[in-house]
């Protein structure tokens, strides 16, 4: 049986600043198994980080999550190869994270990362109606 602890409305002010929001992604090792995030911009990064890097049928009970970008990188790098994976990154983050505003993808890929089916993100985005922009870069490698 489940039992309801009870819920805060937690908001990025002093007095909820010792309330965690989530887990930090990438989760590390060592003597605290799961960081947490303690604003609502370091959990809404977490959140892309793990929507970006999660592959389609990769999570149990949700095969839909994720981004798809995994296997456009086994496509061939054509004139639309970029207009491909900023689509699939938008349309993702539209439906899985809808507090998240996209404003730019950068998309670096030289010969040599693309020789190793992997690209470099850099993502600024917004968080609900804040206009305070943030950045989240990562190497994807399929």
């Amino acid at each position: 049986m489940a039992y309801e602890l009870g819920r805060k409305v937690v908001q990025d002010t002093e007095e909820f600043e010792s309330v965690a929001y989530g887990i930090a992604s990438p989760t590390k090792g060592g003597d605290v198994m799961f960081e947490q995030t303690f604003t609502s911009f370091d959990a809404a990064k977490s959140n892309l980080r793990n929507l970006l890097l999660t592959q389609r049928g990769e999570r149990i009970m949700q095969p839909e999550f994720g981004t798809g970008l995994h296997s456009l990188l086994f496509n061939p790098i054509d004139d639309e190869f970029e207009a491909n994976i900023q689509s699939t990154i938008t349309k993702s983050v539209n439906y899985w994270l809808p507090y998240i505003a996209i404003d730019e993808i950068e998309i670096e890929a030289t010969n040599e990362m693309k020789d190793m089916n992997r690209v470099g993100l850099s993502i600024l985005f917004r968080v609900g109606d804040s206009q305070e922009i943030n950045q989240l870069s990562i190497t994807y490698q399929g």
